[in-house]
């Protein structure tokens, strides 16, 4: 598949190329909300962390009164007080 029409396809449905081609992206917003698209599920869910499985890792949201407000195929949305957001290879 070339990448115009993958993009295409990413433009349609709202997501980011990366997100499509099957890697993650997450964007923090005033240290209150983080979305998280491409994740491949939930690996842990505590008001202090929040951690999402990736391709090859895990992605760890960090802060405290920590709630998944929107959980959707690949996408999520974390809200607290969030105080880190790191990937870290699966052990």
């Amino acid at each position: 598949m070339s990448n115009s029409f993958l993009q295409c396809v990413a433009d349609i449905c709202g997501l980011e190329l990366a997100t499509l081609i099957g890697d993650y992206k997450y964007s923090v917003f005033g240290g209150h909300t983080v979305v998280v698209e491409g994740h491949k599920g939930i690996v842990d869910y505590r008001q202090d962390e929040v951690s999402f499985a990736l391709r090859k890792s895990v992605l760890k949201v960090c802060g405290t009164d920590l709630r998944i407000r929107c959980m959707e195929k690949n996408f999520a949305v974390v809200v607290g007080n969030i105080s880190s957001v790191e990937a870290a290879d699966e052990k």
